[in-house]
């Protein structure tokens, strides 16, 4: 039996494993290159940058997707490897700012540290002790290598079955609780093995639309309507390139007077998927615009109108999820916030 057992490799299950301190056991996959054979290919979830570590997608779902657009990172790490590293810490507990600040830092946003600013003066980037976006991986380092094929419950016991990457040996698990830290379209695979999706089934979730726009000198944000993350033209190569550093070299070009604004804005966007076969997802509904995912910040997942968290429950009270599919941003800009706001939430419940 294990107590409280973790499921994933990125940001959601490093925090997680920070809160609950040492009583836990993690399982993640070190990279997708483990389960190639068993599973189907899916380039069209690729999210990879040309100085990042490579990870492919792969699961047990076909994607259909016509407006949606997704990433899946199957790596230890996850999306962290690639991400901005962006946080509005206001609502974060003092308490729990302190105890993640052993682990790694929350640097103010300045065209000379971090290589951008933002109209929102509560937005900071996690970085590490050298000036990088920090990246979880350091925090995972006794993660056991293994694929969680699908889990059930018998006479109330959560069972977790999985795949040993070291033996290459399947394994029972039992746990007392278990937390779900995988991004969403892991989430989708493993509800769907584990006899939880099925045929005509309706997935949603939401966004707050995106937009990225240039513009010419570094005049004043106005924009009152979004939260807005303005970097250098330096800077916005090294982060579209997957350079983790503001580095000399990469400021050898601020003498080019164009900044990259990403706007996050106060505007929802719903979406739908349906499942049409017994492994096939396809576009169902978007509201305007046509394009939905490319915030990368997709949440409140939802399986026929039931949040995650109550399909969850319904399964088992001591199953919870955490990650973008769990929260409801409640306001645009960066979602580790979000997460970490509601990991606490949920830690508290369990655990006190």
């Amino acid at each position: 039996m294990v107590k409280n057992l973790i499921i994933g490799a990125g940001f959601s299950a490093a925090i997680t494993k920070i809160l609950l301190k040492n009583n836990t056991d993690i399982l993640g996959l070190h990279h997708s290159k483990f389960i190639e054979k068993e599973n189907l290919r899916r380039p069209n979830l690729d999210s990879n940058k040309f100085f990042s570590r490579k990870s492919y997608s792969y699961g047990s779902l076909k994607l259909n997707l016509k407006f949606g657009k997704f990433h899946d990172r199957l790596t230890i790490g996850g999306n962290s490897n690639i991400w901005g590293g962006h946080i509005n810490i206001k609502e974060i507990p003092i308490k729990i700012v302190n105890q993640l600040k052993k682990k790694f830092n929350f640097n103010k946003l300045s065209f000379g540290l971090t290589g951008n600013i933002s109209n929102n003066r509560n937005i900071y980037q996690i970085q590490n002790n050298k000036n990088n976006i920090f990246d979880v991986t350091p925090l995972l380092k006794k993660i056991r290598n293994s694929f969680i094929l699908k889990f059930s419950i018998k006479n109330k016991k959560i069972l977790v079955q999985t795949l040993d990457l070291e033996t290459n040996k399947i394994k029972s698990i039992e746990a007392n609780k278990l937390f779900i830290c995988v991004g969403v379209i892991q989430l989708l695979d493993l509800l769907y093995r584990s006899g939880f999706l099925k045929k005509n089934d309706i997935i949603e979730m939401s966004e707050f639309k995106y937009r990225l726009k240039f513009s010419f000198g570094n005049s004043k944000i106005t924009d009152k309507n979004s939260q807005i993350i303005r970097y250098k033209f330096s800077r916005a190569i090294g982060h579209f390139l997957g350079i983790q550093k503001y580095s000399k070299f990469l400021k050898l070009l601020d003498f080019v007077p164009i900044y990259a604004n990403q706007h996050f804005i106060n505007q929802k966007i719903n979406y739908k998927l349906k499942m049409i076969s017994n492994n096939c997802l396809t576009d169902y509904f978007i509201s305007n615009p046509k394009t939905f995912g490319r915030s990368i910040h997709y949440c409140n997942l939802r399986i026929n109108k039931t949040p995650i968290d109550k399909f969850l429950n319904k399964i088992n009270p001591n199953i919870l999820g955490f990650g973008m599919a769990f929260v409801n941003q409640k306001s645009p800009g960066p979602i580790s916030n979000d997460i970490i706001i509601d990991i606490i939430k949920k830690i508290k419940k369990v655990i006190l």
